[in-house]
Order: C-alpha cells, then structure tokens, then sequence
C-alpha cells in the first residue's frame, strides 16, 4: 500500500491545484484524481483523499477542511464535489445530448454503448446499470431494439446487455451480407437473361440482319428497272405521235 500511495504522490506532482474558481475545469481535475488514484465509489483509503487535500488550495481548501466529517469513502467525496463545483447548466447539456443519443447507421454497437456509458458516467458517475440500459435502448438501431426487447429480463447488467447487443449485431450483420449476396446473384442473372434475349432477338429480327440490306436492295433494283421500262415505253409513245403528225 505504501508503494502505490508513493506512486499516486508522485503523479500527483504534475497535477495542478484547484481553487475552486469559475474559471477552473472541475470535472478534468476530478477525472484526472481518479485516473491517479482509481479510485471508485467504496474507496475508503482516506490516504487518498489526503493526497486530493493537498491539490485543492484556496476556498476549495477550505470547503474540504469544512467537510472532511463528511467524507466515509470515495463517492462521499466526489458527490459532494460535483454538487459544489460542477455546472448545472452543464449537466443539463449532457443529459440534453444523452436524451438525443442514437446509433448512426454504420456505428458499431460496442462504440455506440461505449459512448452513452461515458455521457451517463459523467452525468451521475453512480447511475444504475438498469437506467443506463434504458438510455442505451433509447437510442439503439432498431433492428437490434427490436430482437433485444426479447430478451430484456436476461439484461440486469450492463456486461449482460453488450453481450447480447454484440449478438444480435452480429446475426443481423451475417443476415445484410447474405441478403446482399442474393440480391446481386439475381440482378446477375436477369442481367444475364436479358443479353442472351436480345441476342435472340437480333438473330431472328429481318431488320437487323444482313437480309434486310439484301431485300431493301433487291426492292430498290426493282423500282429501278420499273422506272426504266416506264421511261422507255413513254419515249415509243412521244415518237409515234410524232409520226402521226
């Protein structure tokens, strides 16, 4: 214990104090305590605490001193923090941007779970699983709601729901890809269909074929010969008129 405590010290050294001003990010300076110490909600090493008293200076300092009584374990502490120096606008922000929380089309659900946690860890960082749950479903793809309103007596907790979040994923992934797959082979094939009927279509269409230019030949020879003869037998005409006169 007295290792970790001067290895908790040490990395204290690089973190700054926090007065309590307006100005100061309560939330980084508590979230950076905790990433020191991991702490949790039944800490009860008040070492650490004593650490934490030695980065808050000023009227925080005081506040601290005032309510040190207070303070049995972690969560005693970072409550009674939050509800001093975080904002209430804020909080309202993030439970604004929670409430508002979907999973886009081509998120992963393990991303999409990993996020909404964080937004209810840094609302109320002792939420219970059964309404993080109920924000995580909320916003959930609904192909993946759906099949997990089945099965929602077996997920108290949040371990439980990303297990079962990851399976329907999974089952619905392998369903898209197969769906897929068919839908390509059947647009293969009425591609295929359609080339081998119009080939069809050309070999036995006279219009697109070699024997059309021939007959349109033979008609236009024809019509030639015709207009020859007419010509002809109109000259014999024009020279035995003649003769009469």
């Amino acid at each position: 214990m007295g290792d970790q405590i001067f290895l908790v010290n040490a990395e204290f050294d690089d973190l700054p104090n926090f007065s309590g001003h307006p100005s100061e990010d309560a939330e980084r300076f508590l979230k950076s305590i905790k990433n020191i110490t991991k702490a949790n909600d039944e800490s009860d090493n008040h070492e650490i605490l004593e650490i934490v008293r030695g980065k808050l200076t000023q009227s925080a300092g005081l506040w601290f001193d005032n309510n040190e009584y207070n303070f049995k374990k972690w969560s005693d502490f970072e409550l009674q923090f939050r509800d001093r120096y975080f904002s209430t606008i804020m909080i309202h922000k993030k439970f604004d941007k929670l409430k508002q929380r979907i999973q886009s089309h081509d998120q992963l659900v393990t991303s999409y779970i990993d996020d909404v946690i964080n937004l209810c860890r840094e609302i109320d960082p002792y939420m219970s699983d059964s309404l993080i749950i109920q924000h995580l479903m909320s916003g959930l793809n609904p192909n993946c709601r759906k099949e997990l309103f089945r099965r929602e007596s077996c997920m108290n907790t949040l371990n439980e729901f990303l297990k079962y979040a990851k399976i329907e994923e999974d089952l619905y992934d392998t369903f898209e890809k197969s769906r897929q797959l068919s839908l390509k082979s059947k647009q293969s094939d009425i591609s295929c269909n359609h080339s081998t009927a119009s080939s069809f279509t050309t070999m036995f269409n006279p219009l697109s074929t070699g024997l059309f230019l021939y007959n349109k030949n033979f008609y236009n020879f024809k019509l030639t010969l015709i207009s020859q003869k007419i010509s002809q037998s109109t000259r014999i005409k024009m020279l035995v008129e003649c003769d009469s006169l």
